[in-house]
């Protein structure tokens, strides 16, 4: 037999491990209770979603709403006219300057306090192309419905709303949409259009360098000075960076039909702004209607070969 003091020192544990074992069976009871409610609330609230999506007009539960948000919220976007806007800031009027593009060349050519933004404005003309596109498709959106933002936003820079419709050419937003839909012809467009840019700067500096017998000269209201002709160079590698894309884009065999119709509306909204902009020589030579002017306009963005 055990002494009482032995069973008082044992009976505390014996009481203590039945009270802890239900204590903790407690808890895990209400926490499998908990889990459980919730996972009721949610497959009602899925059920009420469900409800209500069948009894909302056919409008509502289509997903065509959403995209024509998308598409007329990066229109507006692709139609801030931050170029113009940087110009007037340094006191240049771009659509009554140089060529009268509302472009990043007319702002590095018109404006000597304007070069110093000529990088970020360039950057976020290439943007309204790019950014549509990608935040399309971080939401879900489908391929086509992502890639027709992108075009949006290059007709918001061809064609501002809050510049009257007339705005640039559409180079920058169409690089930044071609990157986004398709990453090799992009790359090849850029490098286009790139090497282009690149053989102009070269050919100016040579001039600049050239010696006063190769030199081009004429007289001006404060003296001499260095003339130069207008480059065909540049234009002409602005249109085949559109061909090339759309070419490159066309033989990608991952595309379906839909997406298949989107680099060739892209080119022809490009090639139809090239045809149709206003250039500071209209009033000498007319609106461009004759198929010559048309041809300079197409190859050379002007209404004259010179």
């Amino acid at each position: 037999m055990s002494s009482p003091l032995i069973r008082e020192v044992r009976s505390p544990a014996r009481r203590s491990r039945p009270r802890t074992s239900r204590f903790r069976q407690g808890r895990s009871t209400r926490y499998v209770r908990y889990v459980r409610y919730l996972g009721t609330l949610g497959r009602a609230s899925r059920r009420a979603v469900q409800v209500t999506r069948q009894r909302a007009p056919a409008w509502r539960r289509s997903a065509l709403p959403r995209y024509v948000l998308a598409w007329l919220t990066a229109y507006l976007y692709g139609s801030l006219p931050l170029v113009y806007w940087l110009g007037r800031r340094s006191g240049v009027n771009l659509r009554q300057s140089g060529s009268g593009n509302v472009g990043v060349s007319n702002l590095l050519s018109s404006s000597k306090r304007g070069r110093r933004w000529a990088v970020p404005a360039a950057l976020f003309d290439a943007s309204k192309g790019y950014l549509p596109i990608s935040i399309c498709r971080r939401l879900g959106y489908p391929r086509e419905v992502a890639e027709l933002a992108g075009v949006c936003g290059v007709m918001g820079q061809c064609w501002p709303l809050f510049l009257r419709f007339n705005g640039g050419r559409g180079l920058s937003a169409f690089l930044g949409a071609s990157l986004q839909i398709n990453r090799r012809a992009g790359l090849l467009a850029l490098s286009t259009l790139a090497s282009g840019v690149l053989w102009r700067l070269w050919s100016l500096f040579s001039h600049h360098r050239a010696p006063l017998h190769t030199a081009h000269w004429s007289w001006t209201g404060r003296g001499l000075s260095t003339t130069t002709t207008r480059s065909k160079v540049v234009p002409l590698s602005g249109l085949a960076a559109i061909l090339l894309f759309t070419l490159v884009c066309l033989r990608e065999h991952e595309r379906t039909q839909r997406q298949q119709l989107i680099p060739p509306l892209l080119a022809a909204l490009l090639l139809l702004r090239r045809l149709t902009a206003p250039l500071p020589d209209d009033a000498e030579h007319g609106p461009a209607r004759r198929p010559s002017a048309l041809l300079y306009r197409l190859l050379y963005d002007r209404n004259t070969p010179d």
